[in-house]
């Protein structure tokens, strides 16, 4: 739901503030030098679970069809940021510690909610949805073969490296997104030639990645100028 008004602007700019503003306590409390704000953390998280909230209701209140909010991404994304302080009565921070992981997720999903740009890389990715689908299903072909070739090629080589497919299906993953760990490595002629076509083919899928994301977004950008 994007604004429609000057006040709807500022609303919205304020709350991408206190998202902001909840990352970076997110990110301080991890300090050991601000261990002893432990306190002071969990108080400023209430505070902004509850203007979240005030938030969500705010939203349901005003919006045309509040069912057509509460069900959309951004809504869903809303009503996630506030369960957490709703779920225990007793404001216990031990149990609340367990949903820090959850309340990042969520944090970072309610600030890309709100960006134009990643609107837009939505956008992009639904026309590149066809393109993307053959892409991934080809590159899984690529990483069972490769993973499944390299264990039998150097499973009598390398017994303790390469113990059962799965640190060959690792080991493929790793090479065709050019990560290369290096933990894992084959030693064998055969090993070798696989390694340098899997290679070839990282770069081959990252390339075709990059291009459809490229067209997708010129498609996104030529319809929203056209809408």
């Amino acid at each position: 739901m994007r604004p429609t008004s000057p006040f709807s602007e500022r609303v919205e700019r304020a709350v991408i503030a206190v998202i902001g503003l909840d990352l970076l306590l997110q990110t301080a409390e991890t300090m050991d030098a601000l261990a002893h704000a432990s306190t002071l953390f969990f108080w400023a998280g209430v505070g902004i679970w509850l203007v979240y909230t005030i938030e969500w209701c705010v939203r349901i209140r005003r919006a045309e069809d509040w069912r057509k909010y509460a069900f959309s991404f951004i809504g869903i994304v809303d009503l996630l940021a506030i369960l957490p302080l709703w779920a225990f009565t007793g404001f216990d921070l031990r149990a609340l510690r367990a949903f820090r992981l959850f309340r990042l997720f969520v944090t970072t999903a309610k600030l890309a909610a709100r960006t134009s740009a990643v609107a837009k890389l939505a956008r992009a990715f639904r026309f590149a949805m066809d393109e993307a689908g053959a892409l991934f299903a080809g590159t899984c072909i690529i990483v069972i073969t490769a993973g499944f070739g390299m264990y039998h090629l150097e499973n009598g080589v390398q017994p303790e490296v390469f113990a059962t497919v799965y640190d060959g299906l690792w080991w493929a993953v790793v090479t065709l997104t050019t990560v290369g760990y290096g933990d894992i490595q084959p030693v064998t002629a055969g090993g070798r030639i696989l390694a340098t076509v899997a290679m070839f083919a990282g770069i081959g899928v990252i390339g075709s990645a990059c291009g459809i994301m490229a067209d997708a977004l010129r498609e996104a950008a030529a319809a929203e100028e056209a809408g």
